[in-house]
């Protein structure tokens, strides 16, 4: 996930805190050692010109410099979950179709097995004068009892496989869903962060320009300029 620390935006933020607050602190304390020595009495500048920071004109500007970044990324992304789901879509059309040819030709062999072997019998028991003889049905029947547990056995693999199937492709589409979900959180959270930062960043940076007009201010107010 991008951060804007990897730009430097954070480096803003800090500038406007400690850094100009310690520079701050400086300058106040080389004034107020030299006010002595001020030809008059100087109106401090705070009261001339007082800090003034727009924060919600801020938060507009960093906003409109970072969200389109974050955008695109969960634009991309959602494309990628996207394009995933239909090749997994796809890939499950194309297993179930192969499994259900193969069930096909399967039971078909089978099929054809059992008639040859029911005509090989039947004829069998016709050419020996037996075939209204109580054997024939008999030997009829186990033969249809192989093919049903032959053919049973094999249902039962396609049930199985083709439920598989369905459900490694049902997975993927639930795992590829909360991926997407916790890459829009955390899309959100990166944004927020850069913006804040972009706001801070633009604080400091306010914050140094006014605190080199102050330290001008007194500067000419030391010479008379004031």
């Amino acid at each position: 996930m991008y951060d804007a620390r990897n730009k430097g935006a954070s480096g803003g933020g800090n500038s406007g805190g400690t850094a100009t607050d310690s520079a701050d602190y400086y300058i106040q304390s080389a004034i107020n050692s030299i006010s002595q020595y001020l030809p008059k009495k100087v109106t401090p500048y705070e009261e001339v010109n007082p800090f003034f920071f727009d924060e919600a004109l801020a938060t507009k500007a960093s906003t409109a410099e970072y969200e389109p970044y974050y955008k695109d990324l969960l634009d991309q992304y959602t494309q990628t979950v996207e394009r995933n789901k239909s090749r997994s879509q796809e890939d499950l059309t194309s297993t179930l179709k192969q499994l259900e040819a193969g069930k096909e030709y399967y039971m078909g062999v089978q099929r054809r097995a059992l008639d040859k072997a029911t005509k090989n019998t039947d004829e069998g028991y016709a050419g020996r004068g037996l075939f209204f003889s109580g054997v024939r049905p008999n030997e009829i029947k186990e033969l249809n009892t192989e093919y049903g547990a032959q053919t049973g056995n094999y249902l039962q693999n396609y049930d199985y496989n083709t439920g598989q199937a369905n459900l490694t492709d049902k997975r993927l589409v639930e795992d590829q869903a909360t991926n997407l979900t916790n890459y829009t959180k955390d899309t959100e959270r990166s944004k927020q962060y850069a913006i804040q930062a972009g706001v801070l960043q633009r604080k400091g940076e306010t914050q140094d320009e006014y605190l080199a007009s102050k330290s001008k201010y007194y500067e000419n107010a030391l010479n008379g300029i004031v």
